[in-house]
């Protein structure tokens, strides 16, 4: 086998089992507005109500990302060069294929006014979605999230309408609630078709504030039901660098009172403060997101964390065009995974 780095899911290995007992998420009301859908159902007549997830698992698909040490993808690796244990036993691996299955991908998209600045930048990236992911034979759902959680656009094959999406997104309020996002995603796909790959990219903070489901439940979930979540983190200081000062925090100054000292001999007149640059944005708020920066970084990245638990890969968009490489990357990866699959031979071990 080429030296480099295989990188599969693990979370799948861990999570099968012969069947799950389900757990209850909580589901908003679906918006009115979104665009036409390519499916009708029943969600259409859904309240904020709970609902479960299920799954019964008898066949484990894993995916498998190879790489060479440049970080190139390795796509002619032999099936006699993987091993795969659960829960330490052996397993007989029954197929082992380049993926071949159509896709299914829900996009989610933060759209709180916490990063409007950065809202242009994400408008030009649902081009990307149609041209690297989705494919000729795959279908994309847009969902977007901060304090509500909406469905723009059902599941649908037509790039115009997912490229329409994006151009259409708007910012709105705050919390950010990026778990109840993906739980609203986990339950789309769970209705999509047998025998396509169900797969969630975010692009969002790393942040998730008033979500009524957990975390760690909507992993579980995730990982039960076998979806891989690709997160793009937005910068939250880039975005604040680029809003006006006004729609940050009101300043605690008395009014003719600058924000931020001028040069030495220089009167802190409007004029003043516009070329000094503090009139660009808004000081007091920056500092209070550098504060709450680290302490999210102290608690953990939701973001790496629900990558990492699902099979998938968290990325970082803090400069300009990063957005659009994060992108790139993730339809690479998402064509040349390998697909394997086997049947538990210990489903009567503890933990199943």
């Amino acid at each position: 086998m080429q030296s480099g780095i295989v990188r599969l899911g693990l979370a799948f290995l861990l999570a099968c089992g012969a069947i799950w007992q389900p757990p209850v998420l909580r589901a908003q009301a679906p918006d009115a507005s979104a665009a036409p859908a390519t499916t009708s159902g029943p969600e259409a007549a859904e309240a904020d109500q709970q609902y479960s997830l299920s799954v019964e698992v008898e066949v484990v698909t894993v995916p498998v990302t190879a790489t060479n040490s440049d970080g190139e993808f390795v796509t002619d690796l032999d099936l006699n060069e993987f091993t795969i244990f659960d829960n330490g036993a052996p397993q007989k691996i029954e197929s082992f294929e380049l993926s071949q299955e159509p896709l299914s991908l829900a996009i989610l998209v933060e759209t709180s006014s916490r990063i409007q600045s950065l809202l242009p930048e994400v408008r030009s990236a649902g081009i990307l979605f149609t041209q690297l992911i989705v494919g000729e034979s795959g279908e994309g759902a847009v969902l977007t999230f901060d304090r509500d959680v909406k469905l723009v656009q059902d599941f649908t094959g037509d790039a115009d309408r997912i490229e329409t999406s994006f151009r259409n997104l708007q910012p709105g309020g705050d919390p950010v609630r990026l778990s109840d996002a993906i739980a609203r995603a986990l339950f789309l796909l769970q209705r999509r078709p047998e025998g396509r790959r169900r797969v969630i990219v975010v692009i969002s903070e790393a942040r998730d504030q008033g979500s009524s489901n957990s975390l760690g439940l909507v992993l579980r979930s995730a990982q039960q039901l076998g979806i891989s979540v690709y997160t793009v983190g937005l910068s939250t200081l880039r975005s604040m660098m680029g809003r006006p000062a006004s729609q940050g925090v009101a300043s605690p100054f008395p009014a003719g009172v600058a924000a931020r000292p001028t040069p030495a001999n220089q009167p802190p007149t409007p004029d003043a403060q516009t070329n000094w640059g503090a009139a660009n944005m808004n000081v007091l708020a920056l500092i209070a997101e550098l504060v709450s920066t680290a302490q999210n970084l102290v608690a953990g990245n939701p973001l790496a964390v629900t990558a990492t638990a699902t099979g998938g890969q968290d990325f970082s968009s803090g400069g300009k065009g990063e957005l659009e490489q994060a992108l790139g990357r993730i339809g690479e990866e998402l064509r040349n995974q390998y697909m394997l699959t086997y049947r538990p031979n210990n489903l009567d071990n503890p933990g199943f």
